[in-house]
């Protein structure tokens, strides 16, 4: 809601590299400890669809990943793919939101028992989230930490899977 929402918003544009750098900035000076004993060996966003990318020209999440990781010190890798285009989420009600990113993420390469810190920008409901998680443990992810900027308070209140 207000402030945090409105930076959230205007870090899904084109130009809202500076925004994405001051959530993080926001998000690791919150979370400080946590994200550097999580044991983690590397950070990794939940992946956009190319298309939607290709058409909002910004991938909050891969920004937003990328910048924790430099600023808690571990690389950041893109792991999973979307291997499908999946309806936005904030289009559906949340009974829908499960089954719309049921098998959509798929993880490119074996993690060895890993943990990793798993990025997003907006959790509403954590169907995403979940999804992501579940490709991560198929890939051999020892656990998996998920970090946020923001969760919504109702489903579709700010768009969590765009």
């Amino acid at each position: 809601d207000g402030p945090l929402r409105d930076a959230v918003l205007r870090a899904k544009r084109p130009a809202g590299s500076r925004v994405v750098a001051a959530l993080a900035a926001l998000l690791v000076h919150r979370h400080a400890e946590s994200l550097r004993t999580a044991g983690a060996c590397c950070v990794v966003p939940v992946p956009m669809h190319w298309w939607r990318r290709s058409l909002r020209g910004a991938d909050t999440a891969d920004d937003l990943a990328a910048c924790v990781a430099v600023r808690i010190g571990l690389p950041v890798m893109r792991v999973l793919v979307r291997r499908r285009a999946t309806r936005v989420q904030n289009e559906l009600p949340a009974e829908e939101r499960p089954r719309n990113v049921d098998g959509a993420f798929l993880a490119r390469r074996r993690l060895r028992g890993g943990r990793v810190i798993l990025v997003d920008d907006v959790m509403t409901t954590g169907a995403t989230l979940a999804a992501c998680c579940r490709a991560l443990a198929a890939a051999g992810a020892g656990g998996v930490d998920v970090a946020v900027v923001a969760r919504a308070d109702s489903p579709g209140s700010v768009d969590d899977d765009a």
